[in-house]
């Protein structure tokens, strides 16, 4: 693998942790817990399910980079964009979700931590959008 095409690359592994993280809990609540999902995901301006567009398009945009299919400092800057408006508005609903609404959801310990572990996939976006920027001398 040539030197710039790791930060790409990380991107790609990025965008799919971020997916892996927001839909990891429908596959491991039970089917009573998850029907009480919605009511997790609908605080903040837009919940994780709804900004899963982003990631699959920064997705393909890393892609593009990696394979040089677009221009590199283009998909640079692009993923670098997307990645921050992800995290912010992730931020605004990892912040607005209630403590009880996350407790009353089941059992499960680890949903607790879920919400950041979504803002920590998107801020790997924002750090490999960083990284890919700084790689090619851009910042």
């Amino acid at each position: 693998m040539r030197p710039e095409q790791r930060p790409p690359t990380a991107g790609i592994v990025a965008s799919i942790s971020y997916l892996v993280v927001v839909f990891v809990p429908y596959v491991l609540l039970s089917e009573t817990e998850a029907a009480a999902l919605p009511t997790y995901y609908d605080f903040g301006l837009a919940g994780p399910q709804f900004l899963a567009v982003l990631p699959l398009v920064g997705l393909v945009l890393f892609a593009a980079g990696r394979q040089q299919r677009t221009e590199p400092d283009y998909v640079a800057g692009l993923t670098l964009v997307l990645g921050m408006v992800l995290t912010a508005l992730i931020a605004i609903w990892a912040i607005s979700v209630p403590e009880n609404v996350v407790l009353s959801i089941g059992e499960a310990s680890w949903l607790e931590y879920h919400r950041w572990l979504v803002l920590l996939a998107g801020l790997a976006m924002v750090a490999c959008s960083l990284w890919y920027a700084k790689s090619l001398e851009l910042l």
